[in-house]
């Protein structure tokens, strides 16, 4: 009792003091105006997603006001509820977004696609509730039935009608057209622009990693280093700080950050552990720039005296075009190749070697169905499902021999070994960790 007594006495002597003394232990906690706390809040949500909402919300906004003028020219085919909108309640928002949904069109008069339908519907929903700040899920809530089916109806509507969203999505990048990329001089390691942009290729396509703006925050000797392990030398990328797939929010709490690593392998040139060092060897000497990549030299004086980068960075909208800066001069080239060719090229190429999806999410970050969206099949893969069905399905996999029959003696030569064989691929993964490890052999 007279512990408890003491401990009680202590705590007012220390209010006492710190109402006497208000500096003490200021420094400990920040103080936070309402605006820089609004400001965070408003930063926990993706830059894009704020677009989109902004963008379905003036939609809805031109919707209302014609709707509302149209009745009040005598138009009585359809109610409106006329309270103000912080007074509406879970029956009239069902009604108006179930009249909106069916009723609204692009501003040439057509019809959206089912894709657009259904972000709008989405979007309607971020603003009530991180907006509007209203409990509610119009997906979920019994509340807004009619409200899902004026949108399923809508979407049934808009694909029968052949109302399909554009190809705009980037394609990943056949072993040909890295193969035809090297052949002409497009990927290489001899001048600075070239190295810089061999190196955001192989990192793009080895750690499945994104456009410009994760390009741009990939610090030196932070989230990419050249590690030791077991003997061998290993080029290591860990997320040390929140992506688009692992935000680290309340969501995303228990999924660890990703480690990928990547070995050596028999093609020095294209080798990603080295052309890493090669590209840091040319880091010009006490440089203060934190991010990884530098901007390139222009001049040959400086380059012929071996400054090949300066002490600036790279723009993020440079290094999010990269790729296509590749691929541009190229003939022939149909498909549309971006950063994100990379990561899909990375996740297809893992689904062809025969990777379980669980470990090929290790490897891109992704913890939900999104990932199906990064594997697709190319020319082989069509060719090979082509042939199972042909055969009568004899083979259970995707994993058939379509080469052509070849001769004994074309047979016998193959078994003499090269001076270049081919490369095997393991997955190493660590569940416990979420590290996955490239190994070729």
């Amino acid at each position: 009792m007279e512990d408890d007594l003491d401990l009680v006495l202590r705590y007012f002597e220390s209010k006492e003091s710190a109402a006497t003394n208000p500096a003490a232990g200021s420094d400990r906690f920040a103080t936070l105006s309402t605006d820089e706390i609004q400001g965070k809040l408003d930063a926990a949500i993706p830059p894009n997603t704020r677009r989109k909402e902004l963008w379905a919300v003036r939609i809805f906004d031109q919707w209302f006001e014609q709707r509302h003028n149209r009745i009040l020219h005598g138009d009585t085919t359809g109610l409106l509820v006329l309270k103000e909108r912080h007074e509406w309640n879970a029956c009239d928002w069902n009604y108006l977004l179930k009249m909106f949904i069916l009723e609204v069109r692009k501003v040439d008069g057509t019809k959206y696609n089912a894709t657009t339908l259904r972000d709008i519907f989405s979007m309607m929903q971020h603003y009530l509730q991180y907006t509007l700040k209203k409990e509610l899920n119009l997906w979920k809530d019994a509340a807004y039935r009619d409200a899902r089916m004026a949108l399923d109806a809508a979407m049934k509507e808009a694909t029968r009608e052949g109302l399909v969203p554009g190809t705009n999505a980037s394609s990943p990048i056949p072993a040909t057209l890295e193969e035809e990329l090297w052949q002409k001089g497009r990927l290489a390691t001899t001048s600075p622009k070239l190295l810089l942009f061999t190196l955001v290729f192989y990192l793009g396509k080895q750690f499945a990693l994104r456009g410009g703006t994760e390009l741009h925050g990939l610090r030196y000797s932070c989230e990419i280093q050249l590690q030791h392990e077991d003997g061998q030398e290993l080029l290591v990328y860990c997320e040390n700080r929140a992506t688009k797939t692992n935000n680290a929010g309340i969501k995303r709490r228990f999924v660890p950050l990703k480690t990928v690593k990547a070995s050596h392998t028999a093609d020095h040139d294209r080798c990603l552990p080295c052309i890493y060092k090669l590209y840091v060897d040319k880091r010009p000497e006490n440089c203060t720039v934190q991010n990884l990549f530098l901007a390139w030299m222009r001049s040959d004086a400086s380059i012929q005296q071996g400054r090949w980068y300066q002490n600036a960075p790279v723009g993020r909208h440079s290094l999010d075009g990269i790729v296509r800066e590749l691929t541009a001069p190229l003939t022939g080239v149909t498909e549309r190749y971006t950063n994100q060719s990379l990561r899909k090229t990375c996740a297809s190429t893992l689904h062809r070697a025969g990777f379980a999806r669980e470990d090929i999410a290790r490897v891109t970050g992704h913890s939900s169905t999104a990932i199906e969206r990064y594997i697709q099949f190319d020319v082989q893969d069509h060719v090979k499902v082509s042939h199972a069905l042909q055969s009568g399905g004899q083979s259970s996999s995707l994993s058939i021999d379509t080469e052509p029959e070849r001769s004994v003696e074309a047979m016998e030569q193959s078994n003499v070994v090269t001076a270049n064989p081919a490369k095997k691929m393991r997955l190493n993964i660590n569940g416990n960790t979420n590290t996955v490890e490239i190994v070729f052999e």
